[in-house]
């Protein structure tokens, strides 16, 4: 017998291919690790679940957006993987998890019910312009659309991050936001979210304990929320039956401040400031200028206590100065208020009523859904306390989130103090 034929026989009476024993085994499925395997064949990654009905056009729109791009972009739209599951946000780490092995490129990853997350590594215009113009044309879709409650899907906000990319200083044109939004992939069913208290329409300027004691006397309206009013009901996700009841609960779990948030603070602080400096000067003069030096001074002053609360604070207020920094550009654009339940959450995109409370709190999309845990600090005496039971200037405003003026209220907190 001829040698090659021997050798084929004899491979296969052994049971397998020579060379078997060198194939790399399949990482675990429902991990980031196959996350990454499957993002090496295509950058762009949506499961059913994510797909908006049809996972195949929405692959088809988001390579499309890519392709005039001039670094790689990684998307990802899928079931949260079971080893990041635990992480307070999953998506940030798969994003991170996938850079390391795939290299620099934009990132743009959103698990089902959790926040997206959006980073670019290697464009150093890109990863300091910040997402601002894809929530602003976000907010504009959504207030022009039909419908009682309309949200978003995360196709429609991927296909925006990606034109995005492509001039990450200017604002998404209104015509090619208007051209996604008219697409049937753009906004979510209704069964798919909650729809918490609609007949409010507004924002409020008072702060509910998660015992549900107010900790002040007037409620003053903020700011409107919504153009239309809409019936005082919620609906109810598709597989539950039978009505929600007509408040959302306290969040009953709690969220520890990460280790790393004085650096955090530090370096979104340090951003907004050079920002500040290349504003042309009469825009520093101006009212945003102003009011973002405003939240600059009160986040400096607050990062210095070292209290893991206030670091918190200094987060938030680096947002707020850099939201008056795009205002100074387009007055279209909203003032920052971020998620109630949790300031890092990000900003506030919806209101939902909570139980035992007069208020509607604003929180981010997420939680919007299903109440995240509540952010918390370590006390001595009594152990992990939301930061709505403590005794500060973030309990009285939310983190900035329930009042229009958080920068000159923590400077005023400040000078009492002394």
């Amino acid at each position: 017998m001829p040698v090659l034929p021997a050798l084929a026989v004899t491979a296969l009476l052994l049971g397998a291919p020579a060379s078997a024993a060198d194939t790399p085994a399949d990482p675990p499925a429902g991990t980031v690790e196959q996350l990454i395997e499957q993002l090496r064949d295509d950058p762009v990654l949506v499961q059913p679940s994510m797909g908006m009905g049809d996972s195949e056009l929405a692959h088809d729109v988001l390579t499309s957006a890519a392709a005039g791009l001039d670094l790689p972009a990684y998307v990802v739209l899928a079931e949260v993987p079971d080893d990041v599951a635990g992480a307070e946000y999953p998506s940030e780490a798969a994003a991170a998890l996938m850079q390391a092995e795939l290299g620099d490129g934009l990132y743009h990853v959103e698990f089902r019910g959790e926040i997206s997350h959006t980073q670019a590594w290697g464009d150093e215009e890109l990863a300091d312009a910040g997402t601002a113009p894809v929530t602003f044309a976000m907010e504009r879709a959504e207030s022009n659309a039909h419908g009682d409650y309309p949200r978003v899907s995360a196709v429609f906000e991927a296909v925006l991050t990606l034109r995005w990319a492509a001039a990450p200083l200017d604002e998404l044109p209104d015509d090619v936001v208007d051209d996604y939004a008219a697409q049937p992939w753009a906004f979510l069913p209704e069964s798919d979210y909650y729809r918490a208290d609609a007949n409010a329409g507004r924002w409020v300027a008072l702060l509910a304990t998660v015992t549900g004691v107010l900790v002040a006397g007037t409620i003053i309206t903020l700011v409107a929320a919504r153009a239309r009013r809409r019936d005082a009901t919620l609906s109810a996700p598709a597989r539950r039956v039978g009505p929600l009841p007509a408040g959302r609960g306290m969040p009953t779990s709690t969220s520890a401040v990460p280790d790393d948030i004085a650096v955090t603070a530090q370096g979104r602080l340090d951003d907004v400031r050079r920002r500040l400096a290349r504003l042309p000067a009469a825009q520093v003069s101006g009212v945003h200028g102003e009011a973002a030096a405003t939240a600059i001074e009160a986040g400096d002053r607050v990062l210095a206590t070292g209290d893991p609360l206030d670091a918190v604070g200094a987060v938030v207020l680096a947002e707020v100065a850099g939201r008056e920094l795009d205002r100074a550009g387009s007055q279209k654009r909203r003032p920052y208020h971020p998620c109630f339940v949790n300031p890092l959450h990000g900003e506030a995109r919806d209101t939902v009523r909570l139980d035992g409370s007069s208020i509607d709190a604003p929180v981010c999309r997420a939680c919007a859904r299903v109440a995240g845990p509540m952010l918390a600090v370590r006390r001595r005496l009594r152990g992990r306390v939301p930061y709505v039971d403590t005794s500060t200037v973030w309990a009285r405003t939310g983190y900035g989130a329930l009042v229009s003026d958080l920068a000159a209220q923590v400077l005023e907190d400040r000078s009492t103090r002394r």
